[in-house]
């Protein structure tokens, strides 16, 4: 599997309260354009740039639209009284494609990503071709003392956007990319190479070093408060679904047999479903990007084939 080039241009998209920025690539040579449209949504606190590394090898002529989450890398911050939440980034999302005039694609959204890509898909199914979910099946209720510590992040963060931002050496700025990372807990550990492909979307450079470019109230997640509606949302997913998990992941072997019972809502109503373990933690697809790309691959050639238009001719036989 060889790597393409990729040629990227800046996006940027203007909502009513601000701008969500990103950037379009096509894999390939800019002649090799194709209809296949891919919409990349990343994780929590990463951003755009957590496609780069597998963006080479996606197939020759794909267009790939990363952007930015409100409030994480170069994308506009909420106003003051908003907060983010699951709902409020698929409702952005929405808006956001129907400016870019993007009709009908394949979402491949990355941990929360995937979360907000598979809600978007069971709200908006006229968009979604298919779903491709990076190490994530589904999520847990979260304790009331879990949203209780999540509303004092939140409340912090409003605090915290009044005070003058903390500036950082590049190397100390990579190194809080690494560490926080380590510090969630859920084997989400990236190497310096990593890093260095987050850190130009994670913070700015100013005078002396850099300084962070996400809202410090993104850092309250809520996510878990879907967890008893999940099985509803996702049993209206109809399309073809992949879920590509990290054997070193959120969702380990062990972990995986909690979440059977959401597997088998994708097997029941999905047009067709596959679950495939790789060797990696969280961002595998951002440290190990061809690990990734071979089930991927074999996923998206197989949507295209069953997906392409019929001939007039063979409709009527």
């Amino acid at each position: 599997m060889v790597p393409q080039e990729v040629t990227w241009q800046p996006l940027s998209v203007d909502l009513e309260w601000g701008k969500l920025s990103g950037k379009i690539g096509i894999i390939g040579s800019k002649d090799s354009k194709s209809s296949l449209r891919i919409l990349g949504v990343h994780g929590w606190l990463d951003n755009a740039n957590s496609f780069d590394t597998l963006a080479p090898f996606l197939p020759r002529g794909t267009e790939l639209l990363a952007l930015d989450l409100p409030g994480h890398g170069h994308s506009d911050h909420l106003p003051i009284g908003a907060h983010y939440d699951i709902l409020s980034y698929v409702l952005h999302l929405k808006k956001a494609v129907v400016k870019c005039g993007w009709d009908k694609f394949i979402f491949i959204g990355h941990s929360m990503g995937a979360c907000i890509s598979s809600i978007f898909t069971s709200f908006f199914p006229e968009h979604v071709t298919a779903l491709v979910s990076l190490d994530y099946i589904g999520v847990r209720d979260l304790s009331l003392a879990t949203i209780q510590k999540h509303i004092s992040v939140l409340f912090k963060g409003e605090e915290l956007k009044k005070q003058k931002p903390v500036v950082y050496s590049e190397e100390q700025a990579v190194e809080r990319l690494i560490k926080a990372r380590i510090n969630l807990g859920i084997n989400a550990a990236i190497d310096r190479d990593a890093a260095y492909v987050l850190l130009p979307r994670s913070a700015r450079q100013v005078e002396g070093g850099y300084v962070w470019t996400h809202d410090p109230r993104a850092r309250a997640n809520f996510q878990g408060m879907y967890g008893k509606s999940w099985h509803t949302y996702i049993s209206q997913i109809k399309c073809p679904v992949l879920i590509v998990t990290a054997s070193h992941g959120l969702f380990t072997s062990a972990v995986q047999e909690a979440f059977e019972e959401i597997l088998d809502v994708y097997r029941s109503n999905a047009k067709w479903f596959d679950v495939v373990a790789v060797d990696g933690s969280h961002h595998v697809h951002l440290t190990h990007p061809k690990r990734v790309a071979e089930p991927l691959i074999a996923f998206l050639h197989r949507v295209v084939k069953e997906t392409a238009p019929v001939p007039p001719l063979l409709a009527r036989l």
